[in-house]
């Protein structure tokens, strides 16, 4: 964008935090000063572009097999019992949830898993409802369940995982989804091989 700035003599360039490529759909700020530039050829106050707006992380990792991922952390209250091995599936799995979810926000409902599996998306008057089907994101962790992400940006998923990676349980996923701000961290908990599960997974 600088490049192209540089190109127009009398050009201002804005750099807005975590407005995405779609700018002006994604981001009010960019919205705000858009319309004021529009309407007097200039841009005054730009105070709006440190605040992030609604993040639209890229993916950090697409790991093969779970071993590869990122591991979940433990959460404050000292009630996990899993270990590193299964905190990486913990990771993968909602992954596998989160990556549904937003290839339903920009596509039409329905797909496939990144590895293994489909999805199939409801869209409600009060929320989305997606359908996890034998799903992975990395190959050795399959997910089963459903999603649900309300359109006041809540995140709720009841999920069963399996495959050779993972003792295998249900994990229940709490946390916002889309909403502006920094990246908070899904509560997820439930059990993986018969332990207590209770770890934080980022939003994004």
């Amino acid at each position: 964008m600088k490049e192209v700035a540089e190109s127009f003599s009398n050009s201002t360039l804005v750099s807005i935090a975590s407005a995405g490529h779609e700018t002006i759909f994604w981001s009010g700020c960019a919205w705000s000063l858009a319309s004021q530039f529009v309407e007097t050829l200039g841009v005054t106050d730009t105070q709006c572009t440190n605040n992030p707006g609604v993040p639209w992380p890229a993916v950090g990792r697409f790991p093969l097999h779970a071993r590869d991922a990122r591991p979940a952390e433990s959460d404050t209250s000292g009630q996990n019992q899993i270990g590193l091995a299964e905190q990486k599936v913990v990771t993968a799995a909602v992954a596998a949830a989160t990556d549904a979810e937003q290839r339903s926000l920009v596509g039409a409902g329905d797909g496939p898993g990144l590895r293994a599996g489909t999805f199939h998306t409801d869209y409600g008057t009060t929320a989305l409802s997606t359908t996890l089907t034998n799903c992975a994101f990395a190959t050795d962790v399959i997910v089963n369940g459903t999603v649900t992400w309300g359109y006041d940006n809540s995140f709720v998923a009841d999920l069963v995982v399996t495959g050779a990676g993972t003792a295998g349980g249900s994990l229940h996923v709490n946390g916002a989804f889309q909403v502006p701000g920094p990246v908070g961290n899904f509560e997820v908990t439930g059990t993986l091989g018969g332990k207590r599960v209770a770890v934080l997974v980022p939003e994004g």
